[in-house]
């Protein structure tokens, strides 16, 4: 067989979002108002519906059928011979656009569905501003940087006895660039006990008062409890990371609205004490958001500000090591809540029983797999190896901006 040169040198070209589009379209000199109007054409999305009404799903399937996409369903809806059904369409951005509003008014939960669809082709909160602070999530991935005020955290390393300890190693984190430090003054890992409020404030408050008397570093308080957070605002705290998302107390949520600060809603079944006892998943990230969504209601209901909402699927969190890996996996299905979202998986147990390594040995395990969390959509990721993270997103981010 003789080979010969190619004229038109045809090749996949890499596109995983509109910025990669755009830059590929103005290369070949598509002026800039073309390439806006074509983005939405070029783009395709795919969407998972569940529990549609049968009637609703064939309705919707003759839609997004004439604007040039597919729709599957369970093969029994075929035949009408189920009363609902899972669905999976897929269509350009430009289609599905259309879609949404042709569904307005239509029975049988169309319309819902199609405000649902708009939801999903959002691409989430990019700036978050308050008090002078700002997280811009378009411009760069953040490092938090975990700072444990306890004596039993399944890292000992990571434990800070006392208040100079804790100084010295909030000070080295941010000396190799952590964007905010997590102040923890209770356990959560699997089987661990609460810790009164009094003792969590006693832990706590002198840490935060001292690092915001030293530095100007963002700081956020990893704490279930009204009068920790609250403490903590007031000794110079600008987040609240609520392991429990919302679901240990009302109070919280209403602090968070009245202080107009950032709220971490992180998912988890039942309480550290009891979430590794048998966890189980038949599908994991559907079950995830539907488990969030009371969390952002409830948060709202509270008066907490959408744009201040910052979700978190609590990999380790009762979850089996299948549903941790499905997590980082599918990362970006998480993105259709239109928040930003922090994974902490650092050093945590399905990496050491995937590679068989003590919590001491799990360094790299931990970096290859936030690399795939923030590849796959982590906006923030929380981890005790500050050094290393900024240099692996700092890799990942300037790779990004090539071109933009």
């Amino acid at each position: 067989m003789s080979l010969k040169a190619s004229e038109s040198n045809a090749h996949s070209i890499a596109v995983t979002s509109a910025e990669d589009l755009k830059r590929h379209l103005g290369e070949i000199g598509v002026d800039d108002e073309e390439i806006e109007k074509t983005v939405d054409r070029f783009l395709s999305c795919t969407i998972k519906l569940e529990g549609v009404d049968t009637r609703a799903a064939h309705m919707l399937k003759t839609h997004v059928e004439t604007l040039g996409g597919s729709l599957a369903m369970r093969r029994e809806a075929h035949q009408f011979t189920v009363r609902d059904t899972d669905v999976i369409l897929t269509a350009s951005r430009h289609a599905l656009q259309l879609l949404a509003t042709r569904l307005k008014g239509e029975p049988f939960g169309l319309d819902v569905i199609g405000t649902e669809i708009v939801g999903c082709l959002s691409t989430g909160n990019r700036i978050m501003t308050w008090g002078g602070r700002t997280l811009d999530f378009g411009r760069k991935t953040y490092v938090m940087g975990i700072l444990n005020c306890t004596p039993d955290s399944f890292y000992p390393s990571s434990r800070s006895a006392t208040l100079k300890d804790a100084q010295k190693t909030a000070h080295e984190m941010i000396d190799a660039g952590a964007d905010i430090i997590d102040v923890g003054g209770e356990s959560t890992r699997p089987g661990s006990d609460p810790v009164p409020q009094e003792e969590e404030i006693r832990r706590v408050i002198p840490v935060i008062q001292a690092l915001r008397e030293g530095s100007d570093v963002m700081i956020s308080v990893d704490t279930r409890k009204k009068e920790v957070a609250e403490r903590a605002l007031d000794a110079g705290a600008d987040i609240v990371n609520d392991i429990s998302g919302l679901h240990h107390g009302d109070e919280l949520a209403r602090l968070v609205a009245r202080r107009r600060v950032p709220v971490v809603l992180m998912h988890m079944r039942g309480t550290p004490k009891t979430m590794q006892k048998a966890p189980y998943y038949k599908n994991t990230i559907s079950e995830i958001l539907r488990e969030l969504g009371p969390s952002v209601a409830g948060a709202l209901a509270a008066g907490i500000d959408p744009e201040m909402i910052i979700i978190d699927p609590g990999i380790g969190f009762g979850k089996r090591i299948q549903d941790n890996l499905r997590i980082i996996k599918e990362l970006a299905s998480l993105k259709s809540l239109n928040f930003p979202i922090l994974v902490g998986l650092s050093r945590k147990g399905f990496i050491g029983e995937i590679l068989d390594r003590p919590v001491e040995r799990r360094l790299i395990g931990t970096i290859t797999a936030n690399t795939l969390a923030v590849l796959n959509g982590a906006n923030i990721i929380r981890v005790h190896d500050v050094a290393d993270a900024v240099e692996m997103v700092t890799i990942i981010d300037s790779v990004r901006r090539l071109g933009a």
